[in-house]
C-alpha cells in the first residue's frame, strides 16, 4: 500500500514556531546590546512584581524548610503507607506548597541575565523545568479525587451471579503473527472464564492454517478476512459484522484472563450510560529493561504504572483511556460511532475518545483480571513505545482530536492535552543530557544562586518530590528508575515525534514481537549508538572541566556552588547513560514460554519412592523445584498437584544435586490436563498481585550495584556464548 504525503496546518505552525526560536537565538548572539537591554528590563520588572528571595543569611534558618517538609512527609507516609484521604491531603498540600515556593524563587532570583547566551540558557532551563513539572502538578491535584470502583464491582456483580443480568458476550482475540503456543494459552484462558453466555472468536489476520486447526481443536470460533486493511482496528471491525453479542470483550493474543473476569466486570453495564470499561493490565513477563539490568525481581514491569497510577487519576475526571486489551465495550454504542477508529496506530485510545464525546461513559476498574506478555527484548520495547507515541500525537491530526471534539468537558480536554504533551518530554530530556556540555563550551551558568538559597528552596522541593514520587504512584516506580526508562527511549521517541509532525501517517501498524527466544547475548548497536555518543560528550565534558580546573581556568572560589551543581549533573548523566547503554545488551532467553514463581504443594512419584515438596517455578511445559532430596530424582515419574487434583507424567531435563535444583518437563499432556494447567498458572481469581518498587535509597544502591554486577555477569556467562549484533 502506497502512503500518501500531505502537509498539515499544525505541522506548519509548529515548525514556524521552532524557526522563530532559532532566529531569536541567532539574533541574540549577533546583537548583544539590544537583547541585553530587553532582558535586563524584563528582569527589573520581575523583581518589582515579585518578592525578592535573596536575603537569606543564616544556614540554620535556611535548613528549616527542608527539615519541616521532610519531617511532615516522612511521618505521614509512615503512618499511612497506603494512600488514604487524610494522608493524601497532607502530602499533596505539602508537595504543592514547596513546588509553588520553588518556582516563585526560580522565577524571581535565579536567572543569569549577564549576557544573551546565559540569558537564553537560563530562561530556557527554567521553561524546561516548568514543562517537567506541569504533569506532576496536574496529577498531584487529581490524586485527591481518585475513586475506587471495587465496592461498586462487588455490588454490580451480584446481579450477574444471581442470573438477573447476563447479557451475551463476544470475546474477540485479534491475532496476526503470534506463535501458536501464545495464542493457545489465551484461547484456553478465555474458555476458563466462568460465564455461560459467551462466545470466543480468534480473529486471525495472518490467515494461518495452523491457527484454524487450533481453533477446531479447542472448539473456538475462527474468523479471517481477505485483506489486512487498517490492521488491528480493521480486523476488529470486520469481526463486528460476523458477531452479534450485546457486549464485546477484546484481549490481545498474549493476554490471559482470570476465571472471574466477566463476573467482576459486566455488571457495570447495567448502567446504560456506560459505553466502555477498561480493566487493569498485569504482565506475567518482566520488561526487557528490568531483565537486562538483572532487577526483574526488584521493580515492577514499567507499563504497569499506567494501570496503577495514571488510569485512576484520569478516571477521577471521567477520562479513562482504552488501551487495546482487557476491555469491554457495548456493541450498540460502538456501532453508533462507526466502529473502532481506523485512521491511527492507537485505535483503542481514539475509540474511547469518540465514545466519550458522544456522552457514553468510559470508566476504569483497577482490578487485575488479566495478564499479558511485555515486550521481550529492548528492540521490541522501544518499537512499542514509538508506536504509542505516534498514535497519541496523531490525535492532533484527525477528527477525533479531543481538543476540538464537542461533547468533552474542559477537564477531559485538559487531561488529553497533558497526555499528548508527556511524549514531548523526551526531547527536553535530551537537552538536559547536554547541559554540562553547554557550560563547558560556552561558559554558560544557567542558574545564579548561593548556598543559603539552595538550602532553603532547591533542596526542600527536590527531596520532597523524590520522597513522595513512588508513594504517589502506588509504589510502581522510583524516580531514579523512571529516569533510566526515560533516557533509554529519549532518542527514538524524539525521532518519532519529529517524523510524526512532518508526516503523521507515514508509518503502518506493527505488532510487537511476542513469544520469542534467543540463545545468545544481543547488543543493539543501532539503538545504543546515540547513547554512546551522549556518553562520550558528557565524559569529554567532565574531563575538560577537570583540566580547566587544574589549570586554574575556572573561577571556583567566586562560583563554587554553581560549578558544583554542574559537576553533580554531569556525573549523574554519566551514571544514567552507562546504565542505559547496558540495557541495550539483551540477555539470553532460552525459553519461549514464561517460568512463573508459583508455590504449589506436589508429590513426586517414582517407581521407588514418593517425595512431597513445593514448586519454585511453573510454566505450562514443566516445573522447577528447589528441594533437599537425599538422592537424584529418576529420569521419569509422575507429579501430583495435591490441591488441584491434577496428575502429570514428567521427565527430568536438568538436575543439580549440589544446588538441590531440579527442572522437569511434562510429557504426554492431554488437552484436558493442559486446560487444568493454564487455569492453575494464569486464571485463578486474585492471581496477579501488585509488585512494589524499592525506595529511593535502595534504588540508588541497586543502580550502583548493577553498574558492577552486569559486567561480571556477562563475563561469567560468555564462556559458552558469543556476543552477536542484533537486528
Amino acid at each position: 500500500m502506497r502512503l500518501q504525503s500531505k502537509i498539515y496546518p499544525l505541522t506548519i505552525i509548529i515548525f514556524i514556531l521552532v524557526s522563530i526560536l532559532i532566529s531569536i537565538l541567532i539574533y541574540s548572539i549577533c546583537s548583544n546590546n539590544h537583547i541585553n537591554y530587553l532582558i535586563n528590563s524584563l528582569y527589573l520588572q520581575v523583581n518589582f512584581l515579585w518578592l525578592s528571595f535573596s536575603n537569606l543569611n543564616l544556614y540554620l534558618t535556611s535548613l528549616y524548610p527542608l527539615i519541616i517538609g521532610v519531617l511532615i512527609v516522612n511521618v505521614t507516609m509512615q503512618l499511612s503507607p497506603q494512600q488514604k484521604q487524610w494522608s493524601k491531603i497532607i502530602i499533596v498540600s505539602t508537595s504543592l506548597f514547596f513546588m509553588i515556593r520553588y518556582f516563585l524563587w526560580r522565577s524571581t532570583s535565579t536567572f543569569n541575565l549577564t549576557d544573551p547566551i546565559n540569558s537564553l540558557f537560563s530562561i530556557g532551563l527554567f521553561l524546561i523545568e516548568l514543562a517537567f513539572i506541569i504533569s506532576p502538578f496536574w496529577q498531584t491535584i487529581l490524586t485527591l479525587n481518585i475513586k475506587s470502583r471495587k465496592s461498586q464491582a462487588d455490588k454490580m456483580s451480584e446481579a450477574v451471579k444471581e442470573g438477573i443480568y447476563q447479557p451475551t458476550v463476544d470475546i474477540l482475540i485479534p491475532s496476526y503473527n503470534e506463535p501458536l503456543e501464545v495464542v493457545k494459552r489465551t484461547i484456553v484462558g478465555c474458555q476458563t472464564i466462568e460465564y455461560n453466555h459467551k462466545k470466543i472468536y480468534l480473529l486471525d489476520d495472518g490467515d494461518r492454517e495452523e491457527m484454524k486447526n487450533l481453533c477446531a481443536e479447542l472448539n473456538c470460533h475462527y474468523i479471517t478476512r481477505e485483506n489486512r486493511l487498517h490492521a488491528k482496528a480493521g480486523n476488529l471491525n470486520h469481526a463486528l459484522t460476523q458477531t452479534n453479542g450485546e457486549l464485546i470483550v477484546v484481549f490481545d493474543a498474549d493476554f490471559v484472563p482470570t476465571s472471574n473476569f466477566l463476573t467482576r466486570s459486566i455488571g457495570f453495564f447495567q448502567d446504560i450510560k456506560i459505553g466502555l470499561l477498561q480493566t487493569y493490565q498485569s504482565f506475567y513477563s518482566h520488561d526487557p529493561i528490568a531483565r537486562n539490568l538483572g532487577l526483574e525481581d526488584k521493580i515492577p514491569t514499567e507499563v504497569e504504572i499506567f494501570s496503577r497510577y495514571y488510569q485512576p487519576i484520569r478516571d477521577s475526571i471521567n477520562t479513562a483511556l482504552c488501551y487495546g486489551s482487557s476491555f469491554l465495550v457495548r456493541r450498540k454504542y460502538l456501532e453508533k460511532i462507526g466502529g473502532f477508529v481506523t485512521k491511527t496506530l492507537s485505535e483503542d485510545y481514539h475509540t474511547g475518545i469518540r465514545l466519550s464525546s458522544e456522552k457514553y461513559q468510559v470508566i476504569y476498574l483497577k482490578e487485575s483480571l488479566s495478564a499479558g506478555l511485555s515486550a521481550e527484548n529492548i528492540f521490541g520495547h522501544i518499537k512499542q513505545r514509538k508506536r504509542w507515541a505516534r498514535g497519541t500525537i496523531q490525535t492532533l491530526f484527525i477528527k477525533e482530536n479531543p481538543l476540538k471534539l464537542k461533547g468533552l468537558k474542559w477537564q477531559q480536554k485538559l487531561a488529553h492535552l497533558e497526555g499528548i504533551l508527556q511524549w514531548f518530554m523526551s526531547p527536553l530530556r535530551l537537552i538536559l543530557l547536554l547541559l554540562p556540555f553547554a557550560y563547558n563550551c560556552l561558559d554558560v551558568i544557567p542558574i545564579k544562586t548561593n548556598f543559603q538559597e539552595t538550602l532553603s528552596f532547591f533542596f526542600p522541593f527536590y527531596f520532597i518530590q523524590l520522597l513522595t514520587f513512588s508513594w504517589f504512584n502506588f509504589k510502581t516506580r522510583s524516580a531514579l528508575f523512571a529516569d533510566i526508562y526515560n533516557v533509554v527511549t529519549a532518542v527514538p521517541i524524539t525521532e518519532e515525534i519529529i517524523q510524526t509532525l512532518i508526516n503523521p501517517f507515514s508509518s503502518i501498524f506493527n505488532v510487537t514481537p511476542k513469544g520469542i527466544k534467543n540463545d545468545n547475548y544481543y547488543f543493539n548497536w543501532r539503538l545504543a549508538s546515540p547513547l554512546i555518543f551522549l556518553l562520550m560528550v558528557n565524559f569529554i565534558t567532565f574531563a575538560n572541566f577537570l583540566i580547566r580546573f587544574l589549570d586554574h581556568q575556572i573561577n571556583y572560589i567566586d562560583d563554587s556552588l554553581n560549578i558544583n551543581l554542574i559537576i553533580f549533573w554531569n556525573v549523574y548523566n554519566l551514571v544514567i547513560l552507562v546504565l542505559s547503554i547496558m540495557v541495550m545488551l539483551d540477555i539470553p532467553k532460552l525459553d519461549s514460554y514464561q517460568w512463573l514463581k508459583i508455590r504449589k504443594k506436589i508429590n513426586i512419584i517414582t517407581s521407588h519412592q514418593t517425595y512431597e515438596t513445593v514448586t519454585d517455578k511453573i510454566c505450562e511445559f514443566g516445573i522447577e523445584i528447589n528441594s533437599n532430596f537425599s538422592s537424584y530424582i529418576p529420569d521419569r515419574g509422575r507429579i501430583e498437584f495435591i490441591e488441584d487434583e491434577l496428575s502429570l507424567n514428567f521427565e527430568v531435563v536438568n538436575q543439580n544435586k549440589l544446588e538441590s535444583k531440579f527442572k522437569v518437563r511434562f510429557i504426554n499432556v492431554s488437552l484436558l490436563q493442559y486446560r487444568q494447567l493454564i487455569k492453575i498458572i494464569f486464571c485463578q481469581p486474585n492471581r496477579w498481585t501488585f509488585q512494589q518498587t524499592q525506595g529511593e535509597l535502595i534504588s540508588l544502591w541497586l543502580l550502583f550495584y548493577t553498574l558492577f554486577a552486569i559486567p561480571f555477569r556477562f563475563i561469567k556467562n560468555m564462556m559458552p556464548n558469543k556476543i552477536t549484533n542484533s537486528y
